[in-house]
């Protein structure tokens, strides 16, 4: 438990899925020992993983999302859950808008509070960063698993690198997961030589800062930190243009480039204008961090308060 401010007592409650059985069996040793009842406000950041042992408590209850709108569309209990909450807390302006078209009674419930980001921490890092040395290349950093959509990086990037008569430039991946799995389908690509692997990475920013550009080609996104994090590093983001976040964050498209969810040959035709700069590269960089502001860790602090004090 912590204090917000100097008045408001507050409960986060949530967990690691790896413990997950493990901790629900300590949670209902919390309830059935009382400990919540001088909350003022609790918490559940666990998918309304809370909400049964919340309705003996009387303290105000926020539910927090942390994932898409098709997420939460793909379970249709959940909208069911949302009337425990006092209020439904989720990551984007996209997501509030579908939510409160689709369930108006509960619109005044939704609110939209941003992953805060520590600019401050994370300009240090890009400092710190050592540049890797392949010359020209694309960058994506995210974990190697299907609602990524690798694939379609790797087949965007075969179709671009061909098209420009076989480039120096590499297609560079940065994370975690399967990387077998994508080394062999790489591997079926003209421009295999040209895709590397280089796992998961202490401080990716060095990849971000050298790249012609960031590319994200998730199905769907929680919110899309690490397009903030190429923001702030300077490097110019090639997003999907999936639910959501990536078209907020990317100001409708003057802060980055977007293209159809799964659709190589639009993300292949975006590679091609950032390499021949055919597109207003610095244009868009510059629109990108002068919206960062909305990401500032210590303003997203205060907005929570606020939100909880309500």
């Amino acid at each position: 438990m912590f204090v917000v401010g100097d008045k408001i007592k507050t409960f986060f409650l949530g967990a690691d899925y790896a413990a997950r059985d493990a901790y629900r069996g300590v949670r209902r040793m919390f309830f059935k020992h009382h400990i919540l009842h001088n909350a003022d406000v609790v918490v559940d950041y666990y998918d309304f993983g809370f909400r049964k042992e919340l309705r003996r408590v009387r303290a105000k209850k926020i539910a927090w999302w942390h994932s898409s709108i098709n997420k939460f569309l793909d379970r249709a209990s959940y909208i069911n859950y949302v009337k425990y909450y006092d209020l439904f807390v989720t990551l984007t302006d996209g997501f509030v808008e579908e939510f409160r078209q689709r369930w108006p009674k509960y619109k005044k419930k939704i609110v939209r509070i941003y992953n805060p980001v520590d600019l401050e921490d994370c300009r240090r890092r890009i400092d710190a960063a050592v540049i890797p040395h392949y010359g020209k290349y694309f960058v994506s950093v995210a974990r190697l698993s299907g609602d990524k959509d690798i694939e379609t990086i790797l087949r965007a990037f075969d179709m671009f690198w061909q098209k420009n008569n076989c480039p120096d430039t590499y297609m560079v991946f940065v994370g975690g997961g399967d990387v077998n799995k994508y080394r062999t389908i790489a591997d079926t690509f003209v421009a295999r030589d040209k895709i590397v692997f280089v796992g998961p990475q202490k401080n990716p920013f060095g990849f971000m800062r050298g790249a012609l550009a960031h590319i994200l080609s998730s199905h769907s996104e929680g919110m899309g930190v690490v397009l903030v994090e190429s923001m702030l590093a300077g490097t110019l983001n090639i997003s999907s243009d999936c639910k959501n976040g990536p078209r907020e964050i990317l100001l409708d498209g003057d802060a980055g480039l977007l293209f159809a969810p799964g659709n190589a040959e639009d993300l292949a035709m975006h590679m091609d204008r950032v390499y021949n700069r055919t597109v207003e590269i610095e244009k868009m960089k510059d629109a990108a961090t002068k919206s960062l502001v909305r990401f500032d860790a210590a303003q997203i602090v205060k907005d929570v308060v606020k939100k909880i004090k309500r």
